[in-house]
């Protein structure tokens, strides 16, 4: 994958992650329920992400990125360009 597929992708999880995992759950043939059970997360609660009627912390995204679909380096990636744009991270009080 070029690096440029991949920041595009990395920008459908940060801004469209329901619909980047729908196209996943749909290529890979898996259920609701085999996401759910791969990432202790309820079936309702990955229908809801996936139709975008709730949001998810990047703890989740991980999760459902490494445990659902096996895509460890996507995630790594993912986690290298949240922590590259400084704007996106909150700043911790003291």
């Amino acid at each position: 994958m070029e690096k440029k597929d991949n920041l595009e992708i990395i920008d459908r999880i940060e801004n469209h992650f329901g619909d980047f995992i729908e196209q996943l759950k749909v290529e890979r043939g898996y259920s609701l329920k085999h996401i759910a059970d791969k990432t202790n997360l309820s079936p309702s609660f990955v229908f809801r992400l996936i139709k975008g009627y709730r949001g998810c912390e990047m703890t989740t995204k991980l999760n459902i990125l490494v445990n659902g679909f096996g895509l460890v380096e996507l995630a790594e990636d993912y986690v290298k360009q949240v922590l590259q744009n400084k704007e996106a991270l909150k700043k911790i009080p003291d």
